[in-house]
């Protein structure tokens, strides 16, 4: 939030472009560092993050206080926290299922062997936890669990960028609809 307030009384001196900029380098980042990890927590939990992004999108948008920040969060095609840690960890699932993540993330991904094929093409096995509370927080299940869940045209992309455009787009209408 400090950096926050430090670049609202730069605000004036800069156009929208490079204010966006600023943000995503002092702020959005912080946000976007391990978010994996935060997968599964309550939103009481995620709160604090999520008043930090709005205050953000509210301050490139130059709006008050008390205006709608899911507004602010829709124009600047920001995905709210919830459903930002959702990306990065169906991207880290994506480059497991493509075999360009280390070795160690690429072993969580083991193919359900049935006997018939699906029409929701291959899928992959989730382990059972003893905890509910951590245990489904873990990639090795929290990965697999979200990637049965896709529909099949986003899992049938060859590149991690057309997969990205896909994916925020399938996101970006779970979150605003």
């Amino acid at each position: 939030m400090f950096n926050l307030y430090r670049i609202k009384s730069l605000r004036a001196h800069l156009g929208r472009k490079p204010l966006e900029q600023l943000v995503h380098s002092l702020v959005m980042s912080h946000l976007d560092y391990c978010c994996t990890l935060l997968y599964g927590l309550p939103d009481c939990s995620l709160a604090r993050l999520q008043r930090v992004q709005n205050f953000a999108a509210r301050l490139i948008l130059n709006r008050r206080k008390f205006d709608s920040a899911t507004q602010s969060l829709k124009e600047l095609h920001w995905l709210p926290i919830r459903f930002r840690i959702l990306f990065r960890l169906l991207c880290l699932a994506f480059k497991c299922v493509n075999g360009t993540a280390p070795r160690y993330l690429c072993e969580y991904f083991i193919y359900s062997t049935t006997g018939y094929s699906l029409r929701s093409g291959p899928t992959f096995t989730v382990p059972r936890t003893r905890t509910r509370r951590h245990g489904d927080r873990a990639f090795s299940v929290a990965g697999p669990r979200e990637w049965n869940k896709l529909p099949l045209n986003i899992k049938a992309c060859t590149s991690l960028i057309t997969f990205k455009g896909k994916l925020k787009t399938h996101i970006f209408a779970l979150a605003y609809q």
